[in-house]
């Protein structure tokens, strides 16, 4: 729980201090790093999206597997082995999600900061 918390605040003082860091740099500079953020958050959400259905796979093999556990020992192991597979990916799921949802706050923290500060106003 304590790590968790800590990532949570370390996460939100990135985020924070996106908008100050960014309003140091030129416009030209915020820009090309927004590029930057913009194409790893879209790395990332090519990789959250191809983890998905492989999760929902190894879901329903441990699935499988679960329901013939009782008939002999290597159904046991073999649903074992499906389990661990399964709660690996949902883990890497969860890891890379977490980093989608931090990365396109930040990314959206610094677009904001290039309006408020390079968009010239009407």
């Amino acid at each position: 729980m304590t790590h968790s918390l800590t990532v949570a605040a370390l996460s939100l003082t990135a985020v924070v201090a996106a908008p100050f860091a960014a309003a140091s740099e030129s416009c030209v500079q915020q820009a090309k790093s927004i590029r930057t953020a913009q194409q790893t958050v879209l790395e990332l959400k090519a990789e959250r999206d191809a983890l998905v259905p492989k999760v929902e796979d190894a879901g329903d093999s441990w699935q499988n597997d679960q329901a013939l556990r009782n008939f002999s020992a290597e159904q046991a192991q073999q649903a074992d082995r499906s389990r661990t597979a399964y709660e690996d990916l949902k883990a890497r799921l969860r890891a890379v999600e977490a980093d989608l949802q931090e990365k396109a706050a930040s990314a959206n923290a610094r677009v904001n900061a290039y309006n408020t500060h390079c968009v010239p106003k009407d």
